[in-house]
């Protein structure tokens, strides 16, 4: 029995077979770039659209062959027969992704592919349920076979192409693909055909269960728009994971950029004092191990404050790059090199190094540094002092930075501009230095600082208007440790911005239990120059305030004129969001520094502090009170509020109520107290009684004309 191909069934099993072809393909490609679970799914959906798409075909091609005798499918083979063929494609795709470079597996796998394709050519024909049965030609299904594998095979070929492809060649390489499967696969369907014989007699036992037309139809509407959503999921897919992979990408480099900033100095890119002491423990454990030794040179440029006071912040900035520069320039393989704090640098040289060659490079270091440079319009010189040490004849890794910052103010003491190796004479309190700075880490660890308050109180009648908090250690060991003491150990150990935000942290707690009592008490908190620089420093105050829910004008910062006056962006930036959250600012030390008075106009402050060695000063020397006059009509000018520090005598008090002073804080009116020593000043008559001493001294000086008093004191009397 002979039939007749329907022309344009024949293109819609085409058409089928690679739509089915190419969503496979997209989704097959999912299955390397998601994890392990996804890949499944992926997997599995592929299969599901490329055993839909074969079926599909298989059906759709045995319609197109009209045989003269009415034919029908019987559903349960009809399902059956679509089960086998997502199976076979589920084995397809493993093989595809299990594929490696053997030959042997990969004919193997495309074979056993090429076997069930055929196989479910006779399930279909099977649905049919053809009395009596069909044959085959035997050569001809051989070809089928062979065409099957090869088209399996192509298809894993394929599939490990694109893994390396994208964008444009890749939709080519899929493209051509997708019409190379879906003619392969029509071939095979349309040999196997070919290789049918049919009775003259057969007949189709299931020629009343489904309807061929009604079938093909759906089988076809079905197949196409199945394999579309495939391919729409698949890109969906693909877009997604590409903007999670960009964006992992951008986090990355964030991580990366935000590890550096970490690790290196913002100003100099050189790395900074954490890096460098890793670098040292890693160098320190090798040399233990090798055997040698490890020189550290500890570098501090002399003349650099000058320059950074006069010429301005930019300027010293531009020298420390400079500088920076000089030192990475003479590095050798194995040297390394750090910024650890402003004009401080460190180098470390490890190998078969001693005194002598040690030597040899800190003068190579004194030369570079003494080189004169050229910043804009100035010619800059300064030079430096080195201090050598060596690991491990001066000590562990800790103790010989140490050793080195040492020998470092040796050479500084004789003559700057020079070198010295360290030597055990040297050591003034170098062991008590590591010991103090054990001691700092571990008082910050267990709360041994605690915070004592100064009242600034009015010059005319000696009312409190606010506090300073001063920061107190008790060690355990030592007692009372002084602020002289242990401050520049922080400063120089890098501890300085710890103990600073305990202090914010503390006096914000103080302000808020102050509060709750029913005294609005403002509070002054010196920051550090270095705590100021800290790039989360607004941060941290705005969280302090946030936490303790305090009012943010009883918190007074007080910052140091020379970093006040540092002209630059970042400076005025912190300051105006300082402001703009309610903090007062004040100026310390005023008087100490080389102000600009255009700059000063446009600072937020609101207070300024007069240095106490001007107050100390002008009793007895006439431009101090000179100076002290000018600073406050100055202020005045400015609207800025006038803090004297240093009063110690009732004289000094009348002095400065004569030239307009606002507020006095000295010992004179009270030393430093615990938080419950001020509570008792503003529930006692200490502070009026002080001020009352003083009125009573005016009231002498005006009634004793023959009291030889300084003009300031004349004029209070008079």
């Amino acid at each position: 029995m002979m039939g007749q191909y329907d022309p344009l069934l024949v293109m819609l099993s085409l058409m089928v077979a690679v739509t089915a072809s190419w969503s496979a393909l997209d989704l097959s490609q999912r299955i390397h770039s998601t994890d392990p679970r996804a890949a499944r799914i992926w997997l599995f959906s592929g299969a599901l659209v490329l055993g839909t798409g074969i079926w599909s075909m298989h059906f759709v091609g045995m319609l197109a062959y009209a045989l003269p005798m009415q034919t029908g499918f019987d559903l349960l083979i009809t399902v059956q027969s679509w089960g086998v063929s997502v199976l076979v494609s589920v084995l397809s795709l493993i093989c595809a992704r299990r594929m490696r470079r053997s030959l042997a597996l990969l004919a193997a796998g495309a074979l056993a592919v090429g076997g069930g394709i055929v196989v479910i050519f006779h399930l279909a024909l099977s649905a049919m349920r053809i009395e009596p049965g069909v044959v085959y030609d035997e050569h001809r299904l051989f070809i089928a076979l062979l065409v099957a594998a090869a088209v399996a095979g192509a298809t894993s070929a394929a599939l490990r192409r694109m893994r390396a492809l994208e964008g444009r060649t890749l939709f080519l390489v899929k493209a051509v693909t997708s019409v190379v499967v879906g003619v392969g696969l029509c071939a095979v369907h349309y040999l196997c055909m070919s290789a049918t014989v049919f009775a003259p007699e057969a007949a189709s036992l299931a020629r009343h269960d489904i309807d061929p037309t009604w079938l093909g139809l759906t089988i076809a509407v079905g197949a196409i728009g199945f394999t579309w959503i495939g391919s729409v999921a698949a890109l969906f897919d693909a877009r997604m994971e590409h903007r999670t992979r960009q964006l992992a990408m951008r986090l990355k480099a964030a991580n990366s950029e935000l590890m550096h900033a970490a690790l290196h100095d913002p100003l100099t890119g050189l790395p900074n004092r954490v890096n460098f002491d890793a670098a040292l423990s890693e160098a320190a454990a090798r040399v233990r191990a090798q055997g040698g030794r490890l020189a550290v040179l500890f570098v501090d440029l002399d003349g650099f404050k000058p320059v950074n006071d006069v010429l301005g912040h930019h300027v010293g900035d531009e020298v420390l790059k400079c500088v920076a520069r000089r030192l990475r320039a003479g590095l050798r393989d194995g040297d390394a090199v750090a910024r650890i704090g402003g004009d401080e640098f460190v180098m470390m040289s490890e190998g078969a190094i001693d005194q002598e060659g040690a030597g040899r490079l800190a003068q190579r270091l004194v030369d570079a540094a003494s080189q004169p440079m050229q910043i804009g319009t100035h010619e800059i010189q300064v030079s430096a002092s080195v201090g050598v040490a060596l690991f491990p004849d001066d000590g562990d890794e800790n103790r010989v930075l140490v050793c080195a910052d040492t020998a470092m103010y040796a050479a500084k003491h004789a003559g700057r501009n020079t070198w010295r190796v360290y030597a055990a004479e040297m050591d003034g309190g170098g062991p008590d230095i590591l010991g103090m700075q054990r001691a700092i880490r571990r008082a910050l660890d267990n709360d041994e600082f605690v915070l004592h308050y100064q009242p600034k109180v009015a010059a005319l009648d000696g009312a409190l208007r606010g506090v300073e908090a001063l920061i107190r250690w008790q060690d355990p060991e030592r007692g009372v440790v002084s602020p002289g003491e242990f401050i520049p150990v922080a400063e120089r150990f890098g501890l300085i911005n710890a103990i600073g935000f305990w202090t914010l942290r503390e006096a914000c707690g103080q302000i808020r239990s102050w509060q709750h009592a029913g005294w609005r008490i403002p509070v002054a908190v010196n920051l550090s120059p270095q705590q100021f620089r800290q790039p989360d420093l607004v941060e941290r105050v705005r969280a302090c305030i946030d936490e303790f829910d305090i009012d943010p004008g009883l918190l007074a910062l007080e910052i140091t004129e020379s970093v006040v006056m540092e002209s630059s962006s970042s400076v005025r930036r912190v300051l105006e969001e300082l402001k703009a959250m309610g903090v007062t600012l004040s100026i310390d030390d005023f008087g100490t520094g080389y102000s600009c008075l255009a700059y000063l106009c446009r600072l937020p402050a609101r207070q300024l502090k007069i240095d106490r060695t001007f107050v100390i000063d002008m009793d007895h020397v006439a431009e101090a009170r000179h100076v002290v006059e000018a600073v406050i009509r100055l202020a005045h000018s400015l609207r800025m509020e006038v803090v004297a520090e240093g009063v110690e005598r009732p004289e000094q008090v009348l002095t400065l109520r004569s030239l307009g002073c606002d507020l006095i804080q000295g010992y004179y009116f009270s030393r430093p107290v615990p938080a419950a020593g001020i509570e008792a000043l503003m529930q006692g008559d200490q502070l009026t009684e002080q001020s009352a001493r003083v009125h009573a001294l005016a009231e002498r000086l005006r009634a004793d004309s023959g009291y030889g008093c300084p003009p300031a004191l004349e004029l209070v009397a008079g």
